[in-house]
């Protein structure tokens, strides 16, 4: 079976498969999430108060039902009924129908009404409706000329979203910092109506004057509280629900609670039904999590896509360097072992051209002497590069037995230059010592010397300066390297060709060598010059 091929990771290709995964569980843990705030919503806060005010309702249909007309009972009812059905249309969005004999009572119309504080003389609190919304158009555009919150959106906002659990408790039914107290208003008494006069606004301890009063107040009864007694009153906005009579889906009447087949086709049940009066109401219409808790829901599908994108980036971080760094140790594999057999290849292919020429020059001694030179030269080369090679690989592997000795630094360059008697160099800095193994720093110095006699400017000066913690040497170049970092890379030569200068493992070997050490090694490109800094305190 073939070795498996290590291909180079893509980061986007890496994080898509960790998000898509961890987009399913998040997602597993928002449907839970969603499903149990639905449920919440559903049954707490639209169907428990609304299967109450159904209770309610129903009750005091069937005690209105036996109240003598225009007696006081009948308009305590009525009153009462009126008020129970607006806050149900306003809970629930849903619709509700009341037929006792003539009288039809529905949540069918946009409306207003407001709670007036207990009469002395009554024993209930009587809920007035106004007339017409438009009535309060004036004051809506008073508070939006003096910067202050519009009633008609704030209750709006409240009623869209205030069963929505991220707002619990932080959506007031009505704007606390401001307070309404009605001095004057026209009412009918007949049908629970009125028509706002002035109003007095207090916000924040400053208080407005708003005279609502319409031109026409024809069958209204002028009511006036004034001299800064008005009664506090408390909007209630609610909006008409679309449904209608054909949505009902279940009637109460008498003794019974009928299906909409049941109550019109009641004979075929054996029974006779009182229709004396009936509630009908509409089912509770919610379609799905987004429509009873839109911010929620919002909120939460947010928070999965971005922790399972967190958590995918996280974890594909650390697969792609894991993958990269495999990558990478299998490409240098690659690339030394080619540059390794390229390097080897030189010289064997230069040895077979000699041979050959040997075997046809052999009665001639100058060239049998020129070209036997010539392989032997080719032949120590090949000896050099090997034992640099194999000096590369244990150093690359950090196998030294180090000898720990004060060292000199100034002595230990000046015998190394003595290997180098073509190489002119100034030494500058005052001496220097540093405990290490002397043999290993020295073959470090060695190479970079070497690499400063191959790739120098022939003839100039190497500087060579000690400082403290730091050894530089630069030679003179008309080259320069954008990436000299690189050439520490093993077969990596500074004039990117496979010649006969070196076998490019010089910069590689003292690399290794000094990190053995525990130095650190700088290579520097500027103009006319290339530099080797070696830093004994890498900190």
């Amino acid at each position: 079976m073939g070795e498996k091929s290590i291909t180079k990771p893509e980061f986007v290709n890496v994080f898509a498969v960790r998000f898509l995964i961890w987009l399913v569980v998040f997602s597993i843990a928002a449907g839970s999430a969603l499903s149990q705030i639905y449920h919440k919503v559903l049954t707490q806060v639209i169907r428990e108060p609304t299967f109450s005010y159904q209770h309610k309702i129903v009750e005091i249909t069937e005690a209105l039902s036996k109240a003598e007309p225009e007696s006081y009972e009948y308009e305590k009812y009525l009153n009462t009924l009126s008020a129970l059905l607006a806050i149900y249309q306003t809970i629930g969005y849903n619709y509700a129908e009341v037929n006792i004999n003539d009288l039809k009572l529905a949540t069918d119309k946009d409306t207003v009404f407001f709670y007036f504080e207990r009469d002395i003389d009554e024993d209930w609190i009587k809920s007035l409706f106004i007339e017409d919304i438009s009535y309060l158009e004036p004051l809506n555009e008073f508070l939006k000329n003096n910067g202050m919150q519009d009633e008609i959106q704030v209750n709006d906002l409240y009623y869209r979203f205030g069963r929505d659990p991220i707002f619990d408790g932080a959506l007031p039914p009505f704007c606390d910092d401001i307070q309404y107290y009605l001095e004057s208003f026209y009412v009918n008494r007949e049908n629970f109506t009125f028509i706002p006069g002035v109003i007095r606004i207090n916000n924040k301890g400053k208080e407005y004057l708003m005279d609502c009063t319409p031109s026409d107040t024809k069958g209204y009864e002028y009511m006036e509280l004034g001299n800064g007694h008005g009664k506090q009153i408390f909007p209630a906005y609610r909006i008409a629900t679309v449904l209608s009579s054909k949505d009902i889906v279940y009637h109460e009447v008498p003794g019974y609670s009928l299906k909409n087949d049941e109550y019109n086709n009641p004979g075929k049940y054996g029974y006779e039904i009182d229709r004396s009066w009936h509630v009908g109401f509409s089912e509770i219409n919610v379609e799905n999590v987004f429509s009873v808790a839109p911010f929620s829901s919002v909120l939460i599908l947010i928070g999965d896509l971005f922790l399972s994108a967190a958590v995918a980036f996280f974890l594909a971080s650390i697969k792609y360097h894991k993958d990269k760094t495999v990558w990478e140790i299998f490409e240098y594999r690659i690339k030394t072992t080619e540059a390794m057999a390229h390097d080897l290849k030189t010289p064997l292919s230069t040895m077979m051209f000699y041979l050959e020429n040997l075997e046809e020059s052999s009665e001639d001694p100058v060239k049998v002497r020129e070209y036997t030179k010539n392989i032997s030269d080719k032949v120590v080369n090949m000896d050099q590069m090997i034992s640099d090679i194999l000096l590369f690989s244990r150093t690359e592997a950090g196998r030294a037995d180090l000898k720990i000795e004060e060292v000199s630094i100034k002595d230990l360059v000046t015998e190394n230059l003595k290997e180098y008697p073509e190489l002119k160099a100034e030494i500058k800095g005052d001496d220097i010592s540093v405990k290490t193994d002397k043999k290993v720093l020295a073959q470090a110095v060695a190479n970079l010397l070497s690499n400063c006699d191959r790739y120098g400017e022939k003839g100039s000066v190497i500087d060579i300066s000690i400082e403290a913690n730091t050894l530089m040497i630069s030679n003179k170049t008309d080259k320069i390297y954008e990436d000299a970092g690189s050439l520490r890379k093993p077969f990596v030569k500074g004039d990117d060709s496979r010649g006969d200068k070196g076998t490019g493992l010089g910069l590689a070997i003292a690399d290794n060598n000094l990190s053995i050490l525990g130095y650190k090694l700088e290579l520097i490109s500027e103009a006319g010059a290339f530099s080797a800094k070696i830093k004994f305190d890498p900190d």
